[in-house]
């Protein structure tokens, strides 16, 4: 009986050898979430709750990185999902500097509003493919469904709207 445990023991180890565990995917759906903490240097992650998401930056805008901002934990309890109703558009604001123009959807803006209310005057980071692209500070409530991101630096922009035509799926 023992040899027939350890023989089973074996062929199980066998057979799982190799295997890559099975993990459930933290899929966080793209959106404008809510920023609990921004890290500038690397440090232990603390425990997160369960609301509570660690990302990083995507590679592509480390070079808009100015704060050299690390690690970012988001809050996913609430946010706004990006689906929008037509491509996004760049226009020249008056310090030749560049804004993206974003327009929701009908359910999004709803989010969008309730969201901007609640987080007034608070970061908030715009989340691709589960990588932080841009973070921006909530002024004024947003309640006409269209967003705005202003002070686009160089070329950010123009790689900004290629990536949320890219990923972004429009209603």
């Amino acid at each position: 009986m023992v040899r027939f445990f350890y023989f089973f023991c074996i062929i199980s180890l066998l057979l799982n050898f190799g295997c890559e565990p099975k993990e459930t995917p933290k899929f966080i759906p793209d959106g404008l979430y809510l920023v609990k903490k921004i890290d500038t240097i690397k440090t232990p992650l603390r425990p997160l709750l369960l609301n509570e998401k660690a990302i990083f930056f995507n590679k592509m805008f480390d070079e808009y990185n100015d704060q050299n901002y690390n690690r970012i934990i988001i809050d996913t309890t609430q946010y706004v999902q990006l689906d929008l109703e037509g491509d996004p558009k760049t226009e020249q604001d008056e310090e030749s500097k560049k804004r993206l123009l974003l327009s929701l959807s009908k359910n999004a803006s709803a989010s969008l509003k309730i969201f901007s209310v609640k987080y007034l005057m608070k970061k908030v980071v715009l989340v691709i493919d589960g990588e932080a692209l841009t973070i921006h500070k909530i002024k004024e409530p947003l309640t006409s469904g269209l967003l705005q991101i202003t002070r686009c630096n160089d070329n950010a922009c123009e790689k900004l709207s290629l990536v949320l035509k890219d990923n972004v799926k429009n209603d």
